[in-house]
């Protein structure tokens, strides 16, 4: 590895100091070097010498030994040895595939497998798996790694991935992939592993028109932050819905029933006619069947005839995806039917120039106006909120009279729903940059989105593919999902590979069964999780006294190893900070956000005021707090501790 690093630091001096001296001291007629190489060269060097920088953790985990007598290292990159000989192969390509779904049933080829343990770089011990013996064994090692306390960030699961993780993340770069899992079967995990063999396996592709993760909020981003540079994998840019459209600027704010209407998908078809409808007829253009179009050109007189321009006006509307593009092909028809007219009476053609005056003449221009008028964004937004009869008309059929009502605001000042309204509108404009669309988007917490959030998304993926991770049981937001086949088609995904995981390596057996008697509570149809973890624990304290039970809760939590996670109602965790104030490895989470984070030891408190609490907005969505509740019991990676002063919920109750 330091070889590779010094040999890369020889190539970026040779090319930056050549670049530097290209320009300098050349006499007439003297060839410099190619200054646009060398650029390249250098600054191709710097992202791999980033890459080749000692992390302090192992080059590598695992090691087979096949049937021919070759034998391969596995480790999170590609090392060579001076010769160019692979020493460790990355863990992305082809041939590590073998490391991760051999078995005593099906060796593909592989005599014997070899797991290393480490502590950061330093090396703990080994254990061999001879698979000619057909014996399934169980590994230590893969136990104490996946048991391993959480003290920080999200890490790659390199050193885990189990086959049926492993089929997933290597499904081909076309496949559009929509993954249910149950909490702690490392759904995420397989994601951002999967975003990384994308890139390492379709570079060429991926690497020109991108890959994005989207997660649920900043919190998640920041936890699962270290992932993809850990595995090598700088490029990719993870986001929230709400960065990504632009919403987390909102200067406004809805009522909980505009939001529902907002991000319902009927709006969709609201914002579709509110664009089209503006298209007109050639009457409204001023044209009629006696007179037609008059057009002045210099020393000649056009005209077009009703029937030639309603035919242009009904061909534009049928063939063209924006309605920008629809302006211009009704400009373009003009032009060709005075074009033809011009070669019969001239006998020659008129070129570029003549077409673009005859397109700015005020006869056409007026007509176009009438026809097919210029808008933006924010024109349509105005009429949209601010006009009653142009509201009525574009949702009528659509939205209920009360809906509609709901429908105000001020462009101005747009709400996050808004934004998404914006974008929505914007798509039947114009075309998006092919610059704003990715090859691959990976979505996690997917079952939150709303129908008008999925779509911003798919307008951003455009030909590309996507990896839908997420729980319809962890669903919380008021338009969560509730059916896999309606988000993906949301996300404008027809072709769609389903499937499920059940099987839990985060989370105890012991707290996955608590988790378990709420599930059938939350109105879905989702498989229960098992878990192959007969560790940890779970602690039932049931106090008069609600902070000083948390604060006795946490202090027994912080005898033992790892992270502490304090977990309570929106409210009731406001009012436990200053309890928590200076606590050293605990961190205190609102219910609301605690989706997609893990803690070795978790202290949820009241869970009945979990269940109660009002959504945002401070309206109570009916199974949402349960919801809420689910993803708290699921947070612990070792031990759970509930702390409650009332009754707990029916549905923890055996």
């Amino acid at each position: 590895m330091a070889a590779m690093r010094a040999t890369t630091e020889a190539i970026h001096r040779t090319y930056a100091g050549e670049v530097d001296e290209s320009g300098k001291n050349l006499g007439i007629g003297d060839v410099g070097i190619d200054q646009h190489f060398g650029w390249v060269m250098a600054n191709y060097t710097v992202p791999r010498l980033a890459d080749l920088t000692d992390r302090g953790i192992a080059l590598f985990f695992g090691r087979i030994w096949m049937d021919d007598g070759e034998d391969f290292h596995i480790g999170r990159r590609h090392i060579r040895d001076e010769h160019g000989d692979p020493l460790v192969l990355d863990w992305r390509a082809p041939l590590s595939e073998q490391y991760y779904r051999a078995s005593a049933h099906d060796r593909r080829d592989v005599a014997r497998r070899r797991r290393f343990g480490f502590q950061g770089a330093r090396l703990t011990g080994f254990e061999d798996e001879n698979l000619l013996f057909g014996e399934e064994v169980a590994s230590d090692i893969l136990t104490a790694e996946i048991e391993r306390p959480r003290t920080g960030p999200m890490r790659d699961i390199v050193a885990t991935i189990q086959p049926e993780q492993d089929e997933l993340i290597r499904r081909e770069a076309g496949t559009n992939l929509c993954v249910q899992g149950a909490p702690g079967t490392g759904k995420t995990a397989v994601g951002l592993h999967r975003a990384a063999w994308l890139l390492y396996n379709y570079t060429d592709k991926l690497t020109k028109s991108g890959v994005l993760v989207v997660g649920p909020n900043e919190g998640f981003l920041s936890y699962i932050s270290g992932v993809l540079p850990t595995l090598g994998e700088t490029s990719v840019w993870q986001t929230t819905v709400h960065q990504l459209t632009g919403a987390h600027t909102a200067a406004a704010t809805d009522s909980h029933e505009a939001a529902l209407v907002k991000h319902d998908e009927r709006m969709a078809l609201v914002c579709e006619r509110a664009v089209w409808g503006h298209v007109g007829t050639a009457a409204d253009g001023g044209v009629t069947a006696e007179e037609g179009l008059l057009i002045a050109d210099g020393g000649w007189r056009w005209r077009l005839g009703l029937n030639f321009l309603e035919d242009a006006i009904a061909n534009a509307r049928k063939h063209t995806r924006t309605y920008t593009a629809g302006r211009k092909a009704v400009e373009e028809a003009i032009v060709q039917g005075v074009r033809r007219q011009a070669e019969i009476r001239s006998g020659h053609s008129p070129d570029g120039k003549w077409a673009t005056k005859l397109k700015r003449t005020p006869s056409v221009q007026a007509f176009l106006d009438g026809v097919w008028p210029k808008l933006n964004g924010k024109t349509v937004m105005k009429k949209l909120y601010g006009n009653p009869d142009f509201l009525a008309d574009a949702t009528r059929g659509i939205l209920t009279e009360e809906e509609t009502a709901l429908l105000t605001g001020k462009p101005g000042r747009p709400t996050a729903a808004d934004l998404l309204i914006m974008d929505e509108i914007e798509s039947h404009l114009k075309l998006r940059d092919p610059s704003d669309s990715y090859g691959h988007i990976v979505i996690d917490e997917a079952q939150d989105l709303s129908p008008m959030q999925c779509r911003v998304i798919a307008r951003r993926s455009g030909k590309g593919s996507v990896t839908v991770l997420g729980d319809l049981a962890q669903g919380t937001t008021p338009w969560a999902a509730a059916s896999w086949e309606d988000q993906m088609r949301h996300l404008g995904k027809e072709q769609v590979e389903h499937t499920e995981l059940t099987t839990g390596f985060r989370v105890p057996a012991v707290i996955i069964e608590l988790a378990n008697r709420v599930l059938p509570h939350l109105g879905v149809g989702v498989a229960p999780a098992r878990s192959i973890r007969s560790d940890g624990s779970l602690d039932m304290v049931a106090t008069a006294d609600l902070e000083a039970g948390v604060r006795d809760a946490v202090a027994k939590a912080l005898r033992e190893e790892g992270l502490v996670g304090v977990i309570a109602a929106d409210e009731r965790a406001a009012a436990l900070r200053p309890v928590l104030e200076g606590t050293d490895r605990v961190e205190l989470v609102a219910a609301s956000l605690a989706k997609g984070l893990e803690y070795d030891h978790v202290v949820v408190v009241e869970p009945v005021e979990i269940v109660e609490a009002p959504a945002t907005g401070g309206a109570t969505v009916e199974g949402v707090g349960l919801r809420h509740l689910y993803v708290a019991l699921t947070r612990a990676v070792s031990r759970l501790t509930v702390v409650h002063a009332r009754d707990l919920p029916a549905e923890m109750r055996p």
